[in-house]
């Protein structure tokens, strides 16, 4: 057994402190008292005021800066409540538009469009009463087709006899003897 236990247990010896035979205190840098005093020791209101002293300096540095910018900040805060309003107005315009729109398709609008498209439909199809040239041009368009001829021979064959075309002008192209054809020949 270690010359410890024995001593513990006999009880004859006390434990030796962990430091060696120096009390806690001895090779610190304040021997004795823990407090400081004189010249060490801090002086909490000389501090304080000297950071008062500054925080004002800051302060009165900068109130121009800060001024700036909140006038800079009331004045981009006003246009934006300005382009909100004109935003508002604009809508507002929408909704009376299509209010006004709806209202006059609920009364009478929607018939009177309606009836227009009709009436311009029945215009398309409206024939004009056949002349002498114009019917013997038809007939010879119906009669050709009839025989398998193209719609490019039939107004060649046209052009050759030199029959006017309806309007008096111009010259006779298969595409106007096919038009023909389908609005006047078949049935």
């Amino acid at each position: 057994m270690s010359d410890f236990l024995k001593n513990l247990r006999s009880g004859q010896e006390k434990q030796q402190p962990r430091y060696g035979n120096k009390t806690f205190h001895e090779g610190r840098q304040y021997s004795g008292n823990e407090k400081r005093v004189g010249a060490d020791r801090r002086s909490p209101k000389h501090y304080k005021q000297g950071q008062r002293d500054l925080l004002t300096e800051t302060i009165h540095d900068l109130s121009p800066a800060i001024k700036e910018f909140l006038i800079e900040f009331v004045d981009s805060q006003r246009k934006l409540t300005e382009i909100e309003e004109v935003k508002v107005k604009t809508e507002e315009k929408k909704i009376q538009v299509f209010e006004d729109l709806m209202a006059y398709l609920k009364s009478e609008g929607l018939e009177t469009l309606l009836n227009l498209k009709d009436e311009k439909r029945k215009k398309k199809k409206v024939k004009k009463p056949m002349d002498a040239n114009r019917k013997k041009v038809m007939q010879i368009i119906a009669k050709m087709r009839a025989d398998g001829e193209t719609f490019d021979k039939i107004a060649l064959y046209l052009e050759k006899e030199k029959l006017q075309t309806f309007s008096n002008r111009g010259q006779w192209h298969a595409q106007t003897v096919h038009r023909l054809y389908q609005d006047h020949i078949l049935p």
